[in-house]
């Protein structure tokens, strides 16, 4: 399940449990609307859940494609997780993407915001 809100621009996710098709629908239009209306990059702060378990192979293609689509409109990406597969997984995919990603532990949920925030570099 995903939670999504909007806050002066960044947009703030919260993943648990396994990933539907009913999120992935509510949250294209949102990143749309939200790309379509500010200007630059969309930053993002992406909280995984201690019951986050992912998405199907399916999902996961979706979402690759969602990404390439949408490529110039990722500002940095800051994912807050207190696993070590998803340490590992945010290093494996930052490369992939042209928007910066970086990992940071739930202590560090406040260093998170400013970092996504702090899109000097894709400016």
């Amino acid at each position: 399940m995903l939670a999504i809100k909007e806050e002066k621009g960044l947009l703030w996710i919260r993943a648990s449990g396994k990933l539907e098709d009913e999120d992935y629908n509510r949250f294209v239009p949102q990143f749309e609307e939200i790309a379509e209306r500010e200007p630059g990059t969309v930053a993002m702060v992406i909280e995984l859940a201690p019951d986050f378990s992912g998405w199907d192979l399916g999902g996961f293609w979706r979402d690759l494609k969602f990404d390439v689509r949408h490529k110039d409109s990722f500002g940095r990406i800051a994912i807050v997780g207190d696993n070590q597969w998803e340490e590992w997984g945010t290093e494996v995919f930052d490369p992939l993407f042209r928007a910066e990603m970086e990992f940071f532990h739930p202590t560090e949920r406040q260093a998170a915001e400013v970092w996504a925030r702090s899109d000097e570099s894709m400016s």
